[in-house]
């Protein structure tokens, strides 16, 4: 069986390691310590949480935080970690922290995964990946804690702060304040609405941009085509969509911008 699955083409791979992922997430979701004493979870709503938390939907059947413990949250971040990052790019990350080298079939299944021309640099750039994913949820985790500590004890406040800060970056739009309200309590916050905004902007340009709006230190004219496109339509789909949700409803400047960038990608309300 093993044998067969690593004869198969790259893109094959990456959707069986999608869809192994999905299935374990969501047995692991209906695992006793994963379900709130309170709590009912049918296997489909398990299954579905799990593929919408891989794929980095925030498409929900059931509240996150109603319906499972610490454990079953953790399962549902990492399921979007890994979603956001990829399996392959997880797995890469995984091989080197084991100090191990990384083969030609595997630094293929990184390029395909990541849509790059060559697998040259391959491993540098899992590593730049992994880093800078790193470095911007651990600043969103401090920033959105500043927040959270207010309403909750410090422990649950530092968690709900990871969860949004991978949540945001990954853009999936799941939470675990409960009742279904997602972050419409904290609708006039300026800092955590501008935190989860920037979160979610720069992880929905991707790494490459990143990567390269770093190197070239913002250099408008060095940018590739690629990184062009990328950062002018995202930033005119912001704007535009800012102005036209404040011209047409009645919310605050504030309310425009969050919807304006979380509606292109992220899902958070």
């Amino acid at each position: 069986m093993l044998a067969k699955i690593k004869k198969q083409p790259p893109g094959r791979l990456i959707a069986i390691g999608f869809a192994l992922v999905i299935l374990i997430g969501a047995l692991l979701l209906m695992l006793p310590v994963s379900v709130r004493n309170d709590a009912k979870v049918h296997f489909i709503d398990a299954l579905f949480t799990s593929t919408s938390a891989v794929c980095v939907t925030g498409l929900i059947s059931i509240d996150v935080a109603d319906h499972f413990t610490f454990f079953g949250q953790v399962v549902v971040a990492a399921l979007i970690q890994i979603g956001g990052l990829g399996v392959t790019s997880i797995g890469v990350g995984l091989i080197l922290a084991a100090r191990k080298n990384i083969g030609i079939k595997g630094r293929i299944l990184v390029k395909e995964a990541l849509n790059i021309d060559g697998i040259k640099g391959i491993v540098r750039l899992v590593k730049a990946v992994l880093l800078m994913t790193f470095c911007f949820e651990l600043a969103g985790v401090i920033l959105s804690s500043i927040v959270f500590v207010q309403d909750y004890p410090v422990l649950k406040a530092l968690w709900i702060s990871i969860f949004h800060s991978i949540a945001a970056f990954n853009n999936s739009g799941f939470d675990i304040l409960g009742n279904l309200q997602n972050l419409i309590p904290y609708r006039d916050d300026v800092l955590l609405n501008l935190v989860t905004c920037g979160l979610i902007f720069f992880g929905g340009i991707g790494f490459l941009v990143i990567r390269e709006m770093w190197s070239k230190r913002l250099h408008w004219k060095k940018f590739s085509m690629h990184a062009r496109v990328v950062l002018s339509m995202s930033l005119i789909l912001i704007v535009v969509g800012t102005l036209l949700l404040k011209a047409t409803e009645d919310v605050t400047w504030l309310g425009a911008l969050f919807h304006s960038v979380s509606a292109r990608t992220a899902g958070f309300s």
